[in-house]
């Protein structure tokens, strides 16, 4: 989520939603195709919710089900609660006082919300395994149980004539309950709709094929770190990015596609070729480390990459301010714990060198479904 990019005001109101909290030991998919069955509905998974914390300044993902019901104007969404990294989406003080945390969160957001919500508590208990459904927003409606008996307290009242008394009156008092503050969740939901879930993360890249070779040096990097927690890239997703171009609508795909085009026809003969010649490694804002191969400088490569962000900016379909640092990720490492092992490492795997020959500019989309990543092809430019 770029929040450079675009300040948030959010035009959802809180009288427009409902949330209802599920505890279950049933999986996500399970669970979803229950709910359609029992609601008639059709949830489908969907790309990752990304929920931004201002006070980290960071980005977590959290898979998403949603389906969007367009005679009622309502969009629903079933989120899971807790991600692969155990941040957790939205929290019930009362349910952390146990050191415990819902499983799943369902989301009504549009016309009779509220009502829909109430249809999904009814039938949502026929599934087995349900341990507890709650609706934590609104608030559901103070009941008696919430009144309690303060305190008897003497107070002094006049007779009808005139006389002093003592009488005893029992004040009650309403227990205050505490709204939740859903002020991030409407922001976060309101730029996931508008940028992440229909719009297309992009980026301008070339497919890496690794030989066997240099795929063994890498697994040999990857074993180096074997108590720490890391995440190598899954082989297919090898890539050298040439230009981020970020959230992007089909229109301006469109004239991404032809003014990349035009470019690649003048100024690019797929006859690039890399010299990978050592590891190195860029730390990240939520404590990730990310390792990556570098290579000799290529003066061809950082001028297409100028020439093909300028053409973008003068059409208003770039405005990032990023440094380009080619380079070819492999793996990241979550709270890496002894940096002096990827010294050593760097110092050993910078003595060789390997030749590859970049494949033709391809126009990827970056997805993210339960917390992985994948990078599908938009446009080969052949």
């Amino acid at each position: 989520m770029n929040k450079e990019l675009s300040e948030l005001y959010s035009d959802i109101t809180p009288d427009e939603i409902t949330i209802v909290g599920i505890s279950t030991s049933i999986g996500g998919l399970s669970l979803v195709q229950k709910i359609n069955s029992l609601l008639k509905i059709n949830l489908s998974l969907f790309k990752d919710f990304e929920s931004y914390n201002k006070d980290t300044n960071t980005i977590s993902l959290f898979k998403n089900y949603y389906y969007d019901n367009s005679q009622y104007r309502l969009k629903t969404f079933l989120f899971s609660n807790k991600n692969k990294e155990n941040k957790i989406l939205l929290d019930d003080k009362k349910l952390l006082k146990e050191k415990k945390a819902f499983d799943y969160i369902y989301i009504l957001l549009g016309r009779d919300h509220m009502r829909h919500a109430e249809n999904l508590i009814e039938h949502i208990r026929e599934i087995p395994n349900i341990s507890l459904v709650r609706r934590i927003y609104p608030p559901e409606n103070t009941n008696k149980d919430d009144i309690i008996k303060e305190r008897k307290e003497k107070v002094k009242t006049l007779s009808l004539f005139e006389e002093e008394k003592n009488t005893s009156v029992i004040k009650e008092k309403k227990r205050k309950k505490e709204n939740l503050n859903i002020s991030n969740i409407l922001e976060d939901i309101e730029y996931n709709l508008g940028n992440i879930m229909f719009e297309k993360r992009s980026f301008l890249g070339f497919r890496i094929i690794i030989n066997t070779k240099l795929l063994n040096e890498i697994n040999t990097i990857i074993s180096y770190f074997g108590l720490e927690d890391i995440r190598p890239f899954k082989l297919e997703n090898y890539h050298l990015s040439l230009c981020f171009i970020g959230n992007t609508s089909k229109k301006q795909l469109k004239k991404i596609k032809v003014i990349v085009e035009e470019i690649l026809e003048k100024e690019y003969k797929n006859d690039l070729e890399i010299i990978i010649n050592g590891l190195d490694y860029i730390e990240q804002k939520d404590n990730t480390t990310e390792l990556y191969l570098k290579f000799q400088n290529h003066p061809q490569l950082l001028d297409l990459n100028d020439k093909v962000k300028q053409a973008l900016k003068n059409k208003n379909l770039y405005n990032l301010n990023r440094d380009f640092i080619p380079h070819i990720t492999i793996a990241n490492i979550k709270n890496l714990r002894e940096k002096i092992k990827i010294e050593e490492i760097k110092e050993k795997f910078g003595k060789k060198s390997e030749k590859i020959k970049l494949s033709p500019v391809i126009l990827f989309e970056s997805i993210s479904i339960d917390n992985s990543k994948r990078y599908d092809v938009l446009k080969i430019f052949n």
